[in-house]
């Protein structure tokens, strides 16, 4: 680095150099001795620029010419405005720079210089006035240290400090960071003092096994003892106790990092007991789930063979194939509510979607809301199919002027029960069938047996009636 300095009554260069720094006077010298000094300011890396009392160029070496993009010959007697702008990082800084010229002779500092071809340049300046033999100021000598990329370095690294810093104080997993040296912790981030209930500065200077993450110190040594040989160790499932006492399992994922010429450990810590909770929750899902399709594939391979022993062969697919819809409008209403089963009315509107244009008219219904368990609403749903399906073929829907009244309620005896009931008016005259078929076993002792319960059938001349009671808490959900 060159710098313009003043000693004693006379000016000077000081060239700073491995050597140790060389001055050299800028008066009283003679012409040999000013080419020789010129020659060697030519080869100085930093900027050397000198300017008379009106501030035009009178000398710039070899490094000006490079910095400024400009030649000598082009530059020599042009003023400095010719060459750059100066800009200033603080507006105070000019005027600064004027009054220490004024009262010392000499400034240094930092600004921003722009090249004519527009280019802007962080540099370091040493700026004196130089004068004549007797100290009238002649003019000023610039030495100019080009800082563009340290600068840009040093804001690249600011920039990621900003980020990390960001990142740290906003992240949701916590964060640690400890002394390898000493295994205590060295800063917290504010999402790790929530997960323990301490406060950073509580955590500050203890080690892993005092916050609970770790049994003993033999464990935290262990941790160091890895991450000199791999950089990385993950834990999983570790407990974690807060100071309120909740109880958290974690992982943690610790590395080894040199920050700033010093090893650190950060160590990120994740709360999964919300993960393990789903993960157990999925297992748990996914054994009812294999559980209840083992149930209703042993429901239609019933539901199948009574078809074929009761029914006609020739309309056994056609049945089949019905009844298989109905279980299905059923199912989809559990899956639909997660299997925490069924509104009454859910399942009514959808046993009887094929007469959706009659509900109102004549189909009614009514009740109160009332949600099924999964058995009674498999066991409800198949007997509102076949009473729908009895109803379109023999009964009150398979003229035009029948009706179907279906109601529910819930009695408030001691015993409380649930009340179902299906009733036919208008329709063809109703006899008592003369054999019992599958359709009469699944509104009988199917129904029964899914909510253990009683069902009454009464074939009224005007209608069939349905009835079912069963004890709330066979029924209800």
């Amino acid at each position: 680095m060159l710098r313009a300095i003043r000693s004693g009554e006379a000016d000077a260069l000081v060239v700073e150099s491995d050597a140790g720094p060389q001055v050299y006077t800028l008066q009283g010298v003679d012409a040999e001795t000013n080419r020789l000094r010129g020659e060697m300011l030519a080869q100085v890396s930093d900027a050397v620029i000198a300017f008379d009392s009106e501030d035009r160029v009178i000398y710039l070496n070899n490094a000006a010419e490079r910095l400024y993009g400009i030649a000598a010959s082009a530059a020599l007697g042009r003023r400095r405005s010719k060459i750059y702008e100066a800009r200033w990082l603080h507006p105070e800084d000019e005027a600064a720079k004027a009054t220490a010229l004024r009262d010392h002779g000499e400034w240094r500092g930092e600004n921003v210089h722009v090249r004519r071809d527009g280019r802007a340049l962080n540099v370091e300046s040493g700026v004196t006035i130089l004068r004549e033999g007797a100290g009238q100021p002649a003019g000023m000598l610039a030495v100019i240290h080009d800082v563009t990329e340290r600068k840009r370095h040093e804001d690249e690294v600011l920039v990621s400090e900003i980020r990390y810093r960001r990142l740290f104080e906003t992240a949701h997993d916590g964060i640690l960071i400890l002394d390898p040296g000493t295994r205590k912790i060295i800063d917290a981030n504010p999402f790790m003092t929530q997960m323990l209930g301490y406060s950073r500065n509580q955590l500050v200077g203890k080690e892993l096994f005092e916050i609970g993450l770790f049994e003993d110190q033999a464990a935290s040594q262990e941790m160091v003892q890895k991450l000199t040989r791999a950089n990385q160790v993950r834990y999983e499932n570790l407990p974690l106790e807060s100071q309120g006492g909740r109880h958290q399992e974690v992982e943690v994922v610790a590395n080894l990092y040199d920050e700033n010429g010093c090893p650190v450990i950060q160590c990120n810590i994740r709360d999964i007991t919300e993960r393990k909770r789903s993960e157990e929750h999925v297992k748990l899902l996914m054994a009812e789930v294999n559980h209840r399709a083992k149930n209703l594939l042993a429901v239609v391979q019933a539901v199948a063979q009574a078809t074929s022993k009761y029914g006609d062969p020739a309309t056994f697919a056609a049945r089949l194939s019905d009844r298989i819809d109905g279980l299905a409008a059923g199912q989809d209403l559990l899956v639909r509510n997660q299997w925490q089963g069924v509104e009454v009315s859910d399942l009514v509107e959808a046993q009887l979607a094929h007469f959706k244009d009659l509900i109102g008219t004549r189909v009614l219904i009514e009740g109160p809301r009332a949600r099924l368990t999964t058995s009674a609403a498999q066991g409800i749903g198949m007997a509102l199919h076949e009473l729908a399906t009895n109803a379109v073929k023999y009964g009150a829907l398979s003229n035009v002027e029948g009706q179907v009244r279906i109601a529910w309620q819930i009695t408030a005896a001691i015993k409380p029960a649930f009340l179902m009931s299906w009733l036919e008016d208008g329709g063809p005259k109703v006899a008592a069938p003369t054999r019992k078929g599958f359709g009469q076993i699944v509104i009988g002792r199917m129904v029964e047996t899914a909510v253990e319960g009683i069902a009454e059938i009464i074939f009224r001349e005007r209608g069939l009636s349905w009835n079912l009671s069963a004890p709330v808490e066979n029924a209800l959900a």
